[in-house]
Formats: C-alpha cells, sequence, structure tokens
C-alpha cells in the first residue's frame, strides 16, 4: 500500500541532500516527483462518472492546481443555479408518469361514480379493480428506476472509494501520518464495505418490499398487510440508524490517538536526526519536512477531488429521485378531490418508500464523504501536532 509513498521519500531525499540548485524550489520538485509516482491519471478518470455539466467544478491535480488549493472554477451562486436547472429538467422529464397516473386515477374515478348511479356491479368493480393494478404497476415501475438508479450509483461510488482511499493514506503515510495510515486504512476500507453492502442489498431491498407490501395493502380490504409493510420499513430505518452509530462510533474512536502518535513520532525523529547524524542530519530533517510538505498538499488536493466526485455522485441522482418524489407529492394532491382514498394512500405510500431511498442514498453518500473528510483531517492535524 506504501510502496510508492516509500520509493518517493527515498527519492527526494536523495535528491533534497545531493544537489546543489535548481531553477525551481524543493517543494515544487518534491510535489512533481510524487504525481509522477502516483500516476492520478487513473483516479481522473472517475470524473467521467460526474454528469458532464458538472465536471468543470472538480479541482486539477496537475502542479499548477494543487500550489494553487486545488480550486479553479468554483463558484457557489453558478452551481446553485446549474443545481436548480438539472432540478427542473428532471421535472419536465417526469411529466410522462404525471400524465399517466392522473389518466388512470380519473378514469378510476368516473368508474366510481358509474357504480354509485346505476349499482355497484361486478364489471364495475373488475374496472376498477384493474385501473388500481395499473397505478400499482406504473407505480412499482417508476420506484423499481429509482431503486436501480440509487443501486447504481452506490456501486460507483465504492469503485472510486477502493481507488481513491490507497492514494491517500500512501500520501497520508508520506506526510508523516504512518501510524494513522496504517490504523485507518483497513478500517475505512472494511467500512466502505459494510455500508455499501447493507445498503444495497438489505436497505434497498426491505424498502421495495415495504412499498409492494404497502401497494398490495390499499389494493384490497381483505389483504390486511399494512403492520407488515410498516414493520418492514420500521426495520429499515432502524438498520439506517444502525449504520450511522456504528460509523460515528468507529471514527471517533480510531481517530482519537493516532495523529498525536504520528506528531510527538515526527518531532521526535526530526530531533534524534539533528542532534545524532553529524553534518548532514540538519539537511536529512530539511528534507523530510520538504517531503511531508508536499504530500500533505498533495492528499489535500486529492481528498478535494474526492470530495467533489461523492458529491456530485451522490447529488445528480438525488435530484432525480427528488423529482419523483415531487411528482407523487403533486398527483397526490390533484387526484385526492376525486379518487378513492386507497388510491390517495397508495399514491402516498410509494412517495414516503421513495423518499426513504432518498435517505438511503444520501446517508451512504454522507459517510463516504465522511471518510474522505477524516483521512484528509488527520494528515493536517498530524502536521499540526508536527
Amino acid at each position: 500500500m506504501f510502496s510508492k509513498a516509500v520509493l518517493v521519500v527515498a527519492v527526494l531525499l536523495f535528491w533534497c541532500i545531493c544537489s546543489g540548485t535548481a531553477s525551481t524550489s524543493p517543494l515544487q520538485e518534491s510535489i512533481e516527483a510524487q504525481l509522477e509516482e502516483l500516476e492520478l491519471e487513473e483516479l481522473l478518470r472517475f470524473s467521467e462518472l460526474v454528469e458532464p455539466d458538472f465536471q468543470v467544478y472538480l479541482p486539477r491535480l496537475d502542479l499548477e492546481g494543487i500550489l494553487g488549493g486545488g480550486s479553479g472554477h468554483l463558484s457557489a451562486g453558478e452551481l446553485l443555479r446549474q443545481l436548480l436547472e438539472f432540478m427542473l429538467r428532471e421535472v419536465m422529464v417526469s411529466l410522462a408518469l404525471i400524465r399517466q397516473l392522473v389518466v388512470v386515477a380519473a378514469l378510476s374515478a368516473i368508474l366510481t361514480r358509474l357504480g354509485e348511479a346505476f349499482g355497484d356491479s361486478a364489471v364495475v368493480r373488475l374496472a376498477k379493480a384493474i385501473c388500481f393494478l395499473v397505478l400499482i404497476i406504473l407505480g412499482l415501475q417508476s420506484f423499481r428506476a429509482a431503486v436501480a438508479l440509487a443501486a447504481e450509483t452506490i456501486d460507483g461510488m465504492v469503485s472510486f472509494m477502493h481507488a481513491i482511499l490507497p492514494t491517500l493514506t500512501a500520501l497520508l503515510a508520506a506526510a508523516g501520518g504512518v501510524t494513522s495510515a496504517v490504523v485507518f486504512h483497513p478500517v475505512l476500507v472494511a467500512m466502505v464495505g459494510t455500508v455499501a453492502s447493507a445498503v444495497r442489498f438489505i436497505l434497498l431491498p426491505l424498502i421495495f418490499g415495504s412499498a409492494a407490501i404497502g401497494l398490495l395493502a390499499h389494493f384490497s380490504e381483505e389483504l390486511p398487510l399494512s403492520r407488515l409493510a410498516g414493520l418492514t420499513r420500521q426495520i429499515a430505518v432502524t438498520i439506517l440508524g444502525l449504520l450511522c452509530v456504528v460509523f460515528s462510533g468507529v471514527i471517533a474512536v480510531r481517530g482519537a490517538i493516532s495523529p498525536i502518535a504520528d506528531g510527538v513520532g515526527m518531532r521526535t525523529a526530526k530531533f534524534l536526526t539533528k542532534t545524532l547524524v553529524p553534518v548532514v542530519g540538519g539537511m536529512f530533517a530539511d528534507a523530510v519536512e520538504v517531503v511531508a510538505g508536499g504530500s500533505l498538499l498533495i492528499k489535500n488536493a486529492v481528498g478535494v477531488f474526492g470530495l467533489g466526485v461523492v458529491f456530485f455522485m451522490v447529488a445528480v441522482p438525488v435530484l432525480k429521485l427528488w423529482a419523483v418524489v415531487l411528482i407523487y407529492k403533486v398527483v397526490a394532491a390533484v387526484i385526492q378531490p376525486i379518487v378513492e382514498r386507497q388510491v390517495v394512500e397508495a399514491i402516498s405510500g410509494l412517495e414516503g418508500s421513495l423518499t426513504l431511498v432518498l435517505a438511503a442514498l444520501v446517508t451512504a453518500g454522507l459517510m463516504f464523504f465522511l471518510i474522505i473528510t477524516v483521512v484528509v483531517g488527520l494528515g493536517n492535524l498530524t502536521a499540526v501536532m508536527r
């Protein structure tokens, strides 16, 4: 995991001690050498997972971008405007679902009035049941597409986290946080796998199952399944809460001591080097500082890039799901005066289940976001302690 970082450190230490003068500063030389060894092109390919409209907001991972703070085109007002425009486009795309749901609901209302006028015959009841089944099919199709979008987003984020975590931990070790890197790398990889597996293979199927059971419960009063649907949804909410608690506990406990140990160890090593090694001891200690400073800058830039990728990977599907939730709200409000209570409750149940899918996706994205933030913060805290 740390072989690249160790190689960079060795080369740079040799250069800093043996070279005379250079046209560029030692810090720039350190950053250039580390960028060549890290080969960040593979990491930059994950920017293709971000919508093209938002790729301009991702920081650059070259020498100029790193020395300039990693940012370039970030404008909060412009970003908010583009997010709102994307949201409106998704609502416009989903207008077809509104038309379908409203037309089927209106047809069901007409059949209900005909049954009241001419008698509730078997034919009218059958027609109403068919309309309700069509509503169920339309709702489940859109809900299944939403669940598939959430699952695809989580898979993409997991692949990205598995690519960026080794780079961040190697840079953390090169910046002096060896203890933090050794302790946190396996823990963070395990947390990524646990969160992704829990959301992907437990939460999303539970939410989909609760939505289907809820629709069946509203289809006929002879199917008393509302309690089962509520229980399934409550289990999903409980699992989501437990994930948050476990994640917070692991991060808090693991991060309490290791940065302090790294900072104290680095200061001790520098003192012993300057004191016990004659002639070149001071140069060697200064070279260590140069390498650690360059690694710290690169780590921060890579961390900001990772935060941007995770944010936009989550923001785009969240806006799409939010557009569908808004559509369900509008449909339920429009058809409530004309249709039976069961139809409105079925639409509202789908809205609630989709909101839970949205919460699961946001929670997973927030955990991955915090994991990158923790690694970046550990390196900065180690530098402060040093």
